[in-house]
Formats: C-alpha cells, structure tokens, sequence
C-alpha cells in the first residue's frame, strides 16, 4: 500500500536534486565570476513540479528547492549572505509559474496543442521571470553587482532561456511521469539528429553570420520524424549547447553600445527555440485528432455492423409471421369473401395492405441501413435504358392501374451499382406515379443531358409538388408532408435515392412547386 507522506518525501528528494543538478549545470557553463548565470535551468523544474502537486505539498516541495538553491550557489564559492540572497526570488519564481500554470488548468489540459504549449510558455517562462528579476535585483544590487547588466537584464532574459529550453519537457516528467518521455523505436531519428544538432550549432554559433537561422533547421526536421516528447529533448540539448557556446566563449556575440542590447542576443536565441516546439505541439494535437477520429470510426463501423445484423434478423423474424398473415388472409380474401359482410372485406382489405407494408418497409430499412455503412459499392458500366425498362416493367401494375403516360428518352451509360441504380429509379419513379391527384393522369418524364463527365438524370412528374420551405425534410428518413391514408409509402425511399446518389459520388436535386409537378435530377458518373 503506498504511503502519500513517504511519497511527498520522495518527490522533494528528487526535486533536491534535480533542481541541484540543473542550477550547477547553469553555473558551470553560463556564470562569471561576481555574477548571475547568464541562463537559469533550474526554475523551469521547481515550477514544474509545484504545478503538477496539490498546494498542500508546495511547503515541502519550496523547501526542497530552497536547499538545492542554497547549496548550488555554496559549492559555486559564494558567501552564505549572497547564496542566502538568491533563494527568495527563486522560489518566488516558482511559485508565481505555478500558481499561473494551474490557474490555467495546464496539469489537466496537458501540453499536446500549441495554446497549450504557447500557455506554459508565456505564464511559466515569461511573466513571473520579470517579478523574480526585480525581488533579485533588489537583494543583490547592495552587494556590488551592477542592477540593470549585473543583476536585472541578465536574470530576467537567462530565466526565460532555461524556462523555454527546460519547462516543457520537465511538465511533462513531472505531469504524465518519466515513462512518458522514454524514448522509443518511433524515435530512431533521434539518434541522429542529437549529433546533427550539436554539431551544427556550434559550427553555426563559431563560423556563421545569424547563427540563430541555422540552429533551428535540425529542429524543424524533428518536428516531422520525432515523438512530441523527443522533439522537446532534442531542443533542450541545442540550448544546453548554445548555453555551452556563450559560456566559453566559442560565440562571442557582437558589439554593442548599450547593455540593453543583449536582448537581441535573447530574441534570436529564443527564436530558434520556441517555433518548432509550438509546431511539434501543434503536430501532436494533429495525431491525437487523427487517433480520436480512428477510434470513432471503428466504433461506429462496429455499431453500424451490429445494428446491420439486428435489423437483419428482426427483418428475418418479422417477415415470417407477416408472410403467414398475408398468405391466410389471401386465401380468406379469396375463398371465403363471399361470406363475409362488407364491413369485414373492407377491414381485410386494411389489414393485408398494412401486412404488406410492413413488409416493404422492412425491406427498405435493411437497404437504409446497408447503405449507412458508406462502403462504397461495386461499380460497372450500367447503361440506363435496359435498366429503366426493367424498373417500368416491375411497376407496370401502378402503371396500368392509374393509365399513366411514361416517356423515357434515349439515356446514357454510367458508372455505377445495377442493383442500387434500380432501386434509385424504381424509388422516383413509383413516387411520381403515387403523388398524383386522383382526378389527374399521370404524365411522367424520363430525360438526361451530360455535363463535364457526369450524366443528369431528370425524372419530372405533374403531380401535387412539394413547397420550397419542405423540400430538404423529403430526404430524411421517416418524414412524410402527406397523410397515409392519402398517399401510401414508408418514408425511406427519398432518403434511400439521396444515400444511393451520394454513394456513387453524385447528387440529387429537387425543383418544385405546389401542384405543379416535381422533378428530382440525378448526377452520376459516366461510364
């Protein structure tokens, strides 16, 4: 069972000495004599972990930096007054970073998005620097050091360096743990690019005019071929070695005529650093998105399988007994109708027109559902013509029973699915022949034109027509604008024919107007 207190402790035992570790790497490489470093690791770490802790651990964890900080500067060669100096403002560092990083609810949003990213910079590496500059400044400038170029200038633009350089990565340690930053197979890259960007660092920084410009190219490299979190290591190595480069005099920055102006230095130094960490945050929130949108595309293939399967089987066990009601109310219609009153051959009547649709619209939801998959189906060469007869020929019965007048002119060949094509044409035409007023004959219109590779199929009617303000509804599943009892159907096929289009790459339209007819065009592929 873990014990939290003996956890706490550990946590500042590691804080001890990582902070330890990073501020004397700081003075080693970037600290002169009656100085401050030049760039300040250390902070970014103790901000990190304060952030990431309930505020009920700060003390202990503030205490545990206070040490390293305290002990840093002892074995550095300062006195115990000037190393007791540099502990308030460092830990006031910290604490501001903190308090602004959770504030900004950072340790729960994480850091794979470039606001997230641009967050963390700019609350913990940016503000509560120009805070701890001032507090330093005033506590180290009595002790001789200069308080603009001695003290202020330099701490607020090293604190914002190592915030840049460190925070990110150490975020991440400290908020996800060190197995989150391991580096994996995916970042063989890695290894090749560590050297590259040494390399070419200090040869940029000892020979190169804008040395800035060509330390950020290795980076921007491993923003396209290395983990999030590799790609923030790899920066932090290019400015350990930058830190390297200033600290031993291998760049000598140039001339300038005021001290204020070693903020150019800082600009273009931070410039190389925080672009391709906001590009690399940005290219993970790229994948995650990309991992999300796979994860929901599975799930909704497998609920699309599952309620493919469900309406299979319940089409299946509904048919079945609707198939006995038709067939024995059949063979009562026909055999024992002369011995029923007319009251009940008009409610036989009802029930087995009921039983039959039933029946269709069980078929036609299976072929909505099918068609839900968005699996784009089997195509061939489809000409149209043979095609329509087959669908007049399967409607010949409503045909004849409303003496309606059909003319199909010549029409072309196209891409598609012969079976789905079928039921697209058998879905418009049936409608145009039911939305008729009873008093009209039906006069129905079958014509194509081409345009640009793509056949229009136009199938106009004289029927009751649709107002503008209804026509979207028709396309959605189980929406009707007419009573049943006026005009029979199960809602599906104007939903069936835009899924049947839409799945060969094509479109529907509609023109309309109230009881002047309709006419629905179609736009395929052609063969």
């Amino acid at each position: 069972m873990n014990d939290p207190g003996a956890h706490r402790w550990r946590l500042a035992a590691w804080l001890v000495l990582a902070y330890a570790v990073a501020a004397l790497i700081s003075m080693l490489i970037a600290r002169q004599p009656g100085s401050i470093a030049s760039i300040w690791f250390a902070n970014a770490i103790g901000v990190a972990a304060l952030a990431n802790r309930p505020r009920a651990d700060w003390p202990l964890l503030l205490a545990a930096a206070g040490i390293a900080n305290l002990g840093a500067n002892l074995l550095q060669g300062d006195t115990l007054l000037l190393a007791a100096s540099f502990v308030p403002p460092n830990l006031l560092e910290i604490v501001l970073g903190a308090w602004g990083l959770q504030r900004a609810r950072l340790p729960e949003r994480g850091l794979r998005s470039a606001p997230a990213l641009a967050t963390l910079l700019v609350v913990g590496g940016l503000l509560p620097q120009a805070v701890s500059a001032t507090l330093g400044t005033a506590l180290l400038a009595p002790q001789g050091l200069d308080a603009i170029e001695g003290v202020w200038l330099r701490w607020y633009e090293g604190g914002v360096i190592g915030a840049m350089s460190v925070l990110p990565l150490a975020f991440l340690v400290c908020r996800d743990g060190a197995a989150s930053v391991a580096v994996g197979r995916d970042d063989a890259w890695l290894v090749v690019l560590l050297p590259l960007a040494v390399g070419v660092s200090l040869l940029a920084l000892a020979q190169l005019p804008f040395p800035f410009i060509y330390l950020t190219l290795p980076l921007l490299l491993g923003v396209f071929v290395l983990s999030y979190p590799a790609l923030l290591a790899l920066t932090l190595a290019v400015s350990l070695t930058v830190a390297l480069a200033l600290g031993t005099g291998v760049f000598v920055p140039p001339p300038r005529l005021a001290a204020w102006q070693t903020i150019y230095v800082y600009l273009a130094y931070a410039a190389a650093l925080v672009p391709p960490q906001l590009l690399a945050a940005a290219q993970a929130d790229l994948r995650d998105a990309q991992q999300r949108l796979e994860a929901r595309s599975q799930q909704l293939r497998r609920a699309n399988d599952g309620l493919e399967q469900f309406v299979r089987i319940a089409s299946h066990d509904l048919r079945e007994p609707l198939n006995t009601v038709v067939q024995f109310g059949s063979l009562i219609e026909q055999d024992e109708a002369q011995h029923l009153s007319e009251p009940g051959r008009r409610y036989l009547g009802l029930m087995l027109q009921s039983t039959r649709r039933m029946r269709t619209l069980l078929d036609d939801v299976l072929q909505y559902v099918r068609m839900q998959r968005g699996e784009p189906p089997p195509t061939q060469a489809v000409a149209l013509g043979p095609l329509l007869d087959e669908v007049l020929l399967a409607l010949a019965a409503s045909i004849r029973e409303r003496g309606a007048d059909v003319h199909v002119a010549p029409l072309p060949a196209v891409r598609g699915n012969p079976a789905l094509l079928s039921l697209l044409f058998q879905n418009l035409l049936s409608n145009a022949l039911k939305f008729v007023p009873p008093e009209r004959t039906p006069q129905v219109r079958v014509s194509a034109g081409l345009e640009g590779g793509l056949a229009w199929i136009s199938v106009a009617d004289n029927g009751i027509g649709i107002a503008a303000a209804d026509q979207d509804k028709l396309f959605q599943p189980f929406r009707r604008l007419n009573l049943r009892r006026h005009y029979d159907g199960t809602g599906l096929g104007l939903a069936l024919a835009r899924q049947i289009a839409e799945a060969h790459g094509g479109t529907i339209e509609l023109e309309s107007e109230p009881d002047r007819g309709a006419c629905f065009s179609v736009r395929l592929p052609l063969a």
